[in-house]
């Protein structure tokens, strides 16, 4: 640099600070006050240290006074500067937030639209889900901004008649309430467990009940109404006596159906040996089918084997007490009340159900008489009032003569030689024997043995005279099976 330039340079640089250029020891030709009246502390440059130097112009904030004005930093005002508040480089600034310096600090005016400050700290760090802000409502939106959702205290009251509230049934008094269901939140109707619905659907009530439950699950008055075989008689699927009954009751392990509750009585029975009782005893779907279950015995007459009935004929279901009703086949079974009052066409069908017929008048006088010599009665020749059930025998004990009906076999002295018993007394026996019709052209048929008001001559073996239309219904008459061959 040429020395003129250089001169005026630092003539320039003096002029700021106020020394005289010609004057470099800061002399000024009287007393420096710069070091406080002592000696200059120039640490030997010939300089004193408190000799501002101007840097330049003093527009940044830096804590220095660039322009040796002996104000430091003097364009700025930290007290209200928000971007040098209190001090440099200190900037007011916050998130989302409205920011100033107020006194050298910083202070938060407000929030950006649409923010909010909910924790307190510096900062609008919520973003409000709906700008602007509104009334809350039920459907998972923060619209008043206040960090909560759906809250209850906020809520407008929930929609009525939506939902049903059929009285008497789970849905009595039933109202809205805000819930999420299926990631939908919305009014949903606050229905009992035991109402069947879509939660999906605010008023969801299946058209048709799906759980077999004992309530009412559509609230339509009925429970289960669509499961239409409960109460209903249903079984275990076997057969006679081992049939268990039971009824239609809700599947307690599958709500979805019902099941047999075989719970209920009578219980099933134990399988048995067939016998002639009107059951199937052996639990193969027959009644009283099997061969050899009635009581017969053979007896041969004029060289041909024939089975006859122990014991006159009886109902399946007849007990001791109790003659019975069953028709499905005649029984020859002991100790039970014999079949009385049967016409002839229902003896006849009674003993072809059991694979017999009625017995021929030879038949049963062989039976009666027993083999050689044949007797007059069952039991012998001559008559003994107290053998068998005829009129001479007291039906009752004690008090007057009772005439009446007895069990089979209930005389154990009226028995013949093959050993049958009652075709003495008791009651007269249909036979095959047709000897003629009535003035209407109905057979008249021949009836064996007498009854329990029978006299000792009506009684005996031989005795035929006793003959009945075959339409007639007596309480006398009953009657007894055979059949040609073993049984």
């Amino acid at each position: 640099m040429r020395p003129m330039v250089w001169i005026a340079v630092l003539l320039v640089a003096l002029a700021g600070c106020n020394v005289s250029p010609f004057d470099l020891n800061h002399q000024g030709g009287g007393d420096d006050t710069r070091d406080g009246g002592g000696d200059d502390d120039d640490g030997g440059t010939g300089i004193d240290a408190d000799v501002c130097v101007a840097t330049g112009l003093d527009n940044t904030c830096n804590e220095l006074d660039d322009d040796c004005s002996g104000t430091v930093d003097d364009p700025f005002d930290k007290t209200m500067d928000p971007a040098n508040c209190g001090t440099c480089g200190n900037r007011c600034m916050s998130p989302n937030a409205v920011v100033t310096c107020e006194g050298g600090a910083c202070e938060l005016q407000g929030c950006l639209p649409g923010f909010v400050d909910l924790d307190g700290a510096a900062g609008c760090e919520y973003l409000c889900p709906v700008f602007p802000p509104g009334v809350e409502d039920c459907n998972g939106v923060d619209e008043d901004c206040d960090g909560l959702i759906d809250e209850p205290a906020d809520l407008p009251p929930p929609p009525t008649g939506l939902c049903r509230g059929t009285a008497g049934t789970p849905c009595a008094g039933t109202a809205m309430i805000c819930a999420t269901r299926g990631a939908v939140t919305t009014w949903y109707c606050d229905y009992d467990p035991a109402v069947e619905f879509d939660p999906s659907i605010p008023n969801g009530i299946l058209l048709h009940e799906q759980a077999c439950d004992g309530a009412d699950g559509d609230c339509d008055g009925v429970a289960d109404d669509e499961f239409t075989d409960l109460g209903q008689i249903c079984d275990n699927g076997a057969d006679g006596v081992c049939r268990d009954l039971g009824v239609r009751t809700c599947d307690p392990a599958d709500e979805t159906q019902t099941t047999c509750d075989l719970g209920v009585l009578p219980d099933a029975g134990t399988m048995t040996t067939e016998s002639c009782n009107g059951l199937d005893d052996d639990c193969n779907g027959g009644i009283d089918e099997d061969p050899g279950i009635d009581a017969t015995m053979p007896v041969v007459v004029a060289g041909t084997t024939i089975s006859v009935d122990v014991f006159e004929a009886s109902h399946p279901d007849a007990t001791a007490s109790v003659i019975g009703v069953a028709t499905n086949r005649a029984c020859s079974n002991p100790g039970v009340l014999p079949w009385r009052g049967a016409t002839f066409a229902v003896a006849t069908a009674a003993c072809a159900a059991a694979g017999k017929r009625l017995c021929t008048a030879a038949e049963w006088r062989r039976a009666c008489e027993g083999g050689s010599p044949a007797t007059t009665f069952p039991y012998g020749d001559g008559f003994d009032d107290d053998a068998c059930n005829a009129e001479a025998f007291d039906g009752v004990p004690g008090g007057a003569d009772d005439d009446v009906l007895l069990a089979t076999g209930a005389r154990p002295m009226c028995v013949a030689d093959d050993g049958l018993f009652d075709l003495s007394g008791n009651l007269k026996e249909w036979t095959d024997e047709i000897t003629g019709e009535t003035g209407g052209g109905v057979d008249i048929a021949v009836l064996r043995g007498g009854a329990y008001d029978t006299p000792d001559l009506g009684a005996t073996c031989a005795f035929r005279s006793s003959r009945a239309a075959v339409d007639t219904v007596l309480p006398t008459i009953g009657f007894r099976c055979c059949k040609t061959g073993l049984p």
